[in-house]
This record gives structure tokens, C-alpha cells and sequence, in this order.
């Protein structure tokens, strides 16, 4: 082979080889993820279409966790019951923070670990605890409630209603923390269902002094990040992937970002 020959060949394999390495800058994937509009301290926090600044903790964990495993994400705010259909319908790859009910698995994938949801793999576990004003004689001994003789107040969606309910409980659905804590200060409710770490953050930034928190849970539950039945079934490696990155790095993550958000209250959380 004469030089010139030598060359155009050497010249030609480079060619090739930069052209076979586009696709592969090019094929980086972007994952839809859906949350909710509302915020759930500290989990997300903001309203409207795009994530706050700073966005939340289970945000900052799901972005650690591209950076290291290469994909975009593409963050996708609607309200809560229609994250699941568009789920279902592929408009959204993945959603976040979901808990386990049989009847959402027609939505997307959860985590499981023979046949159950695999509480490793999630995503944030919360409380639900009851609230009550002082001075009434409501409460709850960990298995039932005691001298309940109207309704309790909780968040439309919250899957505590449903729980409730089915204890034969009468619920008032409201639309956010803040108006369920004023029909419990306007006595139009015996009491309120809610979320821990929400609830308790309403009460430190209004000053509520009035309030008793029943400190045995009324229910726990672990939460996930989702994914559609579409995606689940064309990428099950890089899925895995994520949910073990979450299992692995999930609390020293929490631990590391959470400083952050220790003076953000938010009064209208989301979560499912």
C-alpha cells in the first residue's frame, strides 16, 4: 500500500469510527417524569408547570441519579390524578411519588419483591397522623379511633381517604392542607388526616398553638417512582438500574440535600 492509499484509509476509519459515535451521543435518553403541580414538603416543592428553585428532595435524587447513569430528565408537572393517565396513556415515562394501591398497577410499574412492592426501592416513606384541637377528646390508640362523633378532614386524592373509608370513617375531602386545618379551627371537622411532615410544617410557619398531634400513625407508607407499562417493557436494564440506585444512595442522598429545605413550608402538598 502506497502512502497516499495508507492515508485515505487511516483518514476513512476515522471517519466511520466518529460517525458510529453520534448515534450513541445522540441515543442519550430523555425520561418523561410527571409530578405533581402542588408541592409536598420536602419531596417537591412549588406550583405551576416547571420545578421550583430549589425543586425538592426527591428532584435532587432523581438528578443525582442521571448525572451518574447518563439520562436526561424532562420533568413534567400536571395534577395528580391525571400524572396516572397520562402515564397509562405513554405520555409519561415515569411518576413520582406514588403509593401502592392494586387498582394504579393498570397505570404503571411499581418495584416488587415477591409479587409485593419492594419497600427498598422507594423513592420516600411518609405518615399519616391525626390532628385535633385542644381540649377535644379525639384520638387514636394505633388501631382505632376514640370519641369520633363527626368527620375527619384529609386531601382529595391522599390515599389515607380511601383507608378511612374503609374503616367506615366519614371524610370531608378538601383540597389542601390550609383548608382542612380552618374548618378544624372552625370547628366544621373533629379532626385532620395528614401527613406528617406536611402538617407539622403548616403548624411552625402559622404559629398554631392550639393544635394536638396524636403521635402514634394512623397509617405508613412507602413511596415510588413509577414507570408506564411502555417503558418498562423497552428499557427493564435501565429501569432496574434506577431503582437501585435509589435503594442504594436514597437516605445518604435525603441526608445531604435536606439542609436546604429545613425553612421551606408549603402549605398545598400532592402527594399520592
Amino acid at each position: 500500500m502506497n502512502r497516499v492509499n495508507y492515508f485515505f484509509v487511516l483518514f476513512a476509519g476515522l471517519v466511520i469510527n466518529g460517525i458510529c459515535s453520534f448515534p450513541s451521543m445522540a441515543e442519550k435518553v430523555t425520561l418523561r417524569i410527571g409530578y405533581n403541580v402542588n408541592s409536598s414538603y420536602p419531596h417537591f416543592l412549588g406550583s405551576g408547570l416547571e420545578p421550583a428553585s430549589p425543586p425538592g428532595v426527591s428532584l435532587d435524587i432523581l438528578n443525582q441519579i442521571s448525572r451518574k447513569l447518563n439520562f436526561n430528565i424532562k420533568y413534567i408537572r400536571r395534577p395528580g390524578r391525571r400524572i396516572l393517565h397520562e402515564l397509562k396513556e405513554n405520555n409519561l415515562d415515569a411518576a413520582f411519588i406514588f403509593s401502592y394501591k392494586p387498582e394504579r398497577e393498570e397505570f404503571g410499574v411499581f418495584p416488587k419483591k415477591n409479587n409485593k412492592p419492594d419497600g427498598d426501592k422507594r423513592l420516600a416513606v411518609l405518615s399519616y397522623f391525626l390532628y385535633t384541637v385542644e381540649g377535644r377528646n379525639l384520638g387514636w390508640d394505633g388501631h382505632k379511633f376514640t370519641n369520633l362523633q363527626g368527620v375527619i378532614g384529609a386531601n382529595s386524592g391522599y390515599s389515607i381517604v380511601k383507608d378511612l373509608k374503609n374503616r367506615g370513617i366519614k371524610v370531608e375531602e378538601a383540597r389542601s392542607t390550609r383548608n382542612n386545618f380552618t374548618k378544624l379551627k372552625n370547628g366544621r371537622i373533629d379532626g385532620v388526616a395528614d401527613q406528617g411532615i406536611v402538617a407539622d410544617a403548616y403548624i411552625h410557619k402559622n404559629k398554631i398553638n392550639n393544635i394536638v398531634k396524636i403521635n402514634k400513625p394512623i397509617a405508613t407508607k412507602d413511596y415510588f417512582l413509577i414507570f408506564s407499562h411502555v417503558f418498562s417493557d423497552q428499557n427493564p436494564t435501565l429501569r432496574d438500574k434506577i431503582w437501585d440506585e435509589i435503594s442504594e444512595h436514597r437516605d445518604e442522598l435525603s441526608k445531604k440535600f435536606m439542609p436546604r429545605y429545613l425553612e421551606e413550608y408549603q402549605l398545598q402538598p400532592g402527594t399520592n
